[in-house]
């Protein structure tokens, strides 16, 4: 049996971790291994194509906020037959864990538990150190591809690869109960625990005397992704609520391509006097610009539970949403205001409303923070995680 008192050794091996192409990509899956580490000796491991790479393989290793991490680049494969291509990919990327992997083992040691994130295909190099390393692994899913919202329909072999790896998880712990309908939907059946992305309650708070002004300030934070984020909805609706009233200004952040957006709202007469465009902020900016706003608006087709909702709730700032994937599991009458997918005509009515009732102090931000700081702190995840380590390691059979 192992006592809670042994800090235990936790890799984590990922479909998605932030690397020198992407540098955002799964930056929640970093935020996990930060907030486990706070207890545990951790590692990432984490491998990706790069067209540039020098020689078959590069490998970085660095320690990241604590975290030994080894990424592994692997020249992108070129081949006129894609099934060539593909075999040979996939050859590279199996090849390029084993590379990171005795780093692992030299550098950092015994690992006591895989922690996966995003099944496939990371999730297949899990189940081959369960059966041959006799490792256990649980894994955290954070992708939108299951949900029926986005209609996407799996290939054959990556449905039985799916349900392979969920099958011989020894826990599934998706960030919302939506995702986990969905994911069970889908065939991957396994033992279902819910676990939240984290959001750091130190960087994110309430301000205490908040200075009002003559203007609401709305915020939308994203990549500004027209299909998933509807941008352009939002921006008919900003036309229709100036038509209204004048008291408000909506301003949009993200890192992805703005040009449309603002032509857009060149075309409907509202850039730069009620709609504003900010590129990318660092975590700092963004937490500022959060306490310094009185709404967050979101109005995609399609989510999970955007860490950047709980970022606002932690601010202690209502949210507007469409109620898509966990979102709803959320949001109440105290936090803000649902509304349907796609309806425009139910988002000008609900910040309509939202400006009227920030005015009138409706919310309570120190409610709204702390529901944030119970339930998606570090602290709380950290231990939520644990409890599930523990439990698969005390419980794992001896031919396991």
């Amino acid at each position: 049996m192992i006592v809670e008192e042994k800090k235990l050794n936790i890799l984590f091996l990922s479909s998605w971790y932030p690397n020198r192409l992407f540098p955002a990509l799964g930056n929640y899956v970093q935020k996990h291994a930060e907030c486990v580490a706070m207890k545990a000796n951790v590692a990432a491991l984490f491998v990706c194509s790069d067209i540039d790479c020098e020689g078959k393989y590069e490998i970085e290793e660095e320690t990241i906020n604590g975290i030994y991490t080894v990424k592994v680049y692997y020249k992108k494969v070129r081949h006129r037959f894609p099934v060539v291509s593909h075999f040979l990919r996939m050859n590279r990327y199996f090849k390029g864990h084993f590379e990171g992997l005795k780093l692992i083992n030299k550098n950092f040691g015994k690992v006591d538990l895989i922690h996966e994130n995003v099944l496939y295909p990371a999730g297949i190099i899990c189940w081959y150190l369960k059966k041959f390393k006799n490792i256990p692994y649980i894994c955290t899913e954070h992708s939108t591809k299951y949900l029926s919202s986005k209609n996407i329909e799996l290939g054959f072999a990556e449905k039985k690869l799916l349900a392979m790896i969920a099958k011989n998880a020894s826990c599934i712990t998706p960030v919302s109960a939506n995702l986990r309908d969905a994911m069970i939907e889908k065939g991957m059946k396994g033992d279902y625990e819910i676990v939240y992305n984290v959001v750091d309650t130190k960087l994110f708070f309430r301000e205490k005397d908040k200075i009002k002004r003559g203007k609401i300030k709305l915020l939308h934070i994203s990549t500004l992704d027209d299909a998933q984020k509807n941008i352009s909805g939002m921006l008919r609706v900003t036309k229709q609520l100036a038509e209204l009233r004048n008291d408000f200004e909506f301003h949009f952040i993200g890192d992805g391509d703005k040009t449309q957006h603002i032509k857009k709202a060149i075309r409907l007469g509202i850039y730069n006097t009620f709609a504003f465009f900010e590129g990318t902020k660092t975590t700092m900016e963004v937490a500022a610009i959060m306490r310094d706003s009185d709404c967050f608006v979101m109005f995609s087709n399609y989510e999970n539970l955007p860490v950047v909702i709980v970022e606002a709730l932690a601010s202690g700032i209502p949210v507007v949403s469409s109620n898509v994937g966990g979102i709803g599991e959320h949001i109440t009458e105290r936090f803000g205001t649902l509304v349907k997918q796609m309806d425009e005509e139910g988002l000008l009515i609900a910040l309509n409303n939202v400006i009227d009732d920030v005015k009138a102090e409706k919310y309570d931000a120190e409610l709204l923070s702390n529901y944030a700081n119970d339930n998606f702190s570090y602290e709380n995840v950290c231990e939520r995680f644990h409890s599930i380590y523990y439990r698969v390691l005390n419980t794992k059979k001896p031919n396991e």
